[in-house]
């Protein structure tokens, strides 16, 4: 489970794939640490009692992987965590923490604006 967790933060996305890799792009290999329980349950539970964080996003990345990012009422401290689902059990590891005394811990744009998708003047997409 965490080299997958670390495999999904440093290898090419899916979307990423799709495109011609950016000249300026880098891949920089970290080390990080990952608390890790064996379900999802029990970080809600100590995400909640610890921090008063509960979940409030939801990236569903393939069937087997999701990622939830939790905060507090006064979103002053978030947490995202990975989740991968075996056919028998799951694992659910804390992937990043952090804390913002403004209250931007958690953020999100009220406005987006999506551009639109391009086209080749050749008629194929890009």
């Amino acid at each position: 489970m965490k080299r997958l967790l670390l495999a999904l933060a440093f290898i090419s996305t899916p979307l990423l794939a799709e495109v011609e890799r950016p000249k300026d792009m880098v891949d920089k290999p970290v080390q990080i640490m990952l608390h890790c329980f064996s379900s999802f349950e029990r970080v809600v539970e100590l995400l909640g009692k610890d921090y008063q964080e509960v979940p409030i996003m939801m990236a569903r990345m393939s069937p087997t992987t999701t990622m939830v990012w939790f905060t507090n009422k006064e979103r002053t401290t978030s947490t995202l965590v990975v989740t991968k689902s075996y056919k028998d059990s799951e694992e659910s590891c804390i992937m990043w923490n952090g804390s913002s005394e403004l209250g931007y811990s958690f953020l999100l744009n009220p406005t987006p604006e999506f551009p639109e998708k391009v086209t080749e003047p050749s008629g194929e997409e890009t």
